[in-house]
């Protein structure tokens, strides 16, 4: 009896020994596989990202994170953009959960929607690419279709964005002359525009005249 009763509890531990043996064994294949596994998934999604344009992000907070942008077209930009980030992280971001981007030399910021095209889409926002920086700023919003710039096709028009956050539509035809209306403060720059000293193609240097004359204004506020 004895016997059997021996037998039987060698039986048993070496059952479970063997199983035991068993998941520890698979343990130790499983687990360099599967390392193997995920290093070569994270080397193919950075192999990925790299191929897209080095750039950035910013928060709403103002955080800056650098990564890659797979961009699409022009009009296609102002809707969302895909990010990689510094894990190659996929992303989508539209203008709503970001404040900025960039990439290469441009650079776009989230800006209301311009009212000319907004319609049922009153109060959202869009990014715009930023064309010149300053305490003045000028962004261009691209359309599919422009009856303003009088192309067809893709096109776009430009803002002018103020000091105060205002942004006023810049007319490169019949309209041109308007943009004085948004200078007024600057008197002699906007009557040289009313004066035809400066035409659509001195958009750029307006904007560095009214910068320049601007930080001139606030030196004697600044404490």
């Amino acid at each position: 009896m004895l016997r059997i009763q021996l037998h039987a509890l060698t039986f048993v531990f070496d059952t479970e020994f063997y199983a035991m043996k068993t998941i520890l064994m698979s343990r130790t294949i499983l687990f360099p596989l599967l390392l193997m596994l995920g290093l070569l998934q994270s080397s193919g999604a950075w192999a990925q990202a790299s191929k897209y344009p080095e750039g950035y992000i910013v928060s709403n907070q103002g955080d800056t994170t650098k990564g890659f942008v797979r961009t699409g077209d022009d009009f296609r930009d102002q809707q969302y953009i895909i990010f990689y980030d510094e894990y190659a992280v996929k992303a989508k971001y539209t203008p709503e959960r970001i404040s900025a981007f960039g990439y290469n030399d441009r650079h776009y910021e989230s800006k209301p929607r311009p009212y000319l095209y907004s319609g049922l889409l009153a109060d959202t926002v869009m990014f715009l690419q930023r064309k010149i920086n300053g305490q003045a700023k000028l962004f261009r919003f691209y359309t599919r279709r422009s009856i303003f710039t009088l192309q067809n096709g893709p096109a776009f028009f430009d803002l002018l964005q103020k000091p105060d956050g205002k942004l006023y539509e810049v007319s490169y035809n019949f309209k041109w002359k308007r943009i004085a209306d948004a200078l007024e403060e600057y008197p002699e720059l906007a009557q040289a525009i009313r004066n035809d000293l400066f035409g659509p193609e001195d958009i750029a240097e307006i904007i560095r005249a009214y910068n320049d004359w601007y930080r001139e204004q606030r030196k004697g506020m600044e404490p």
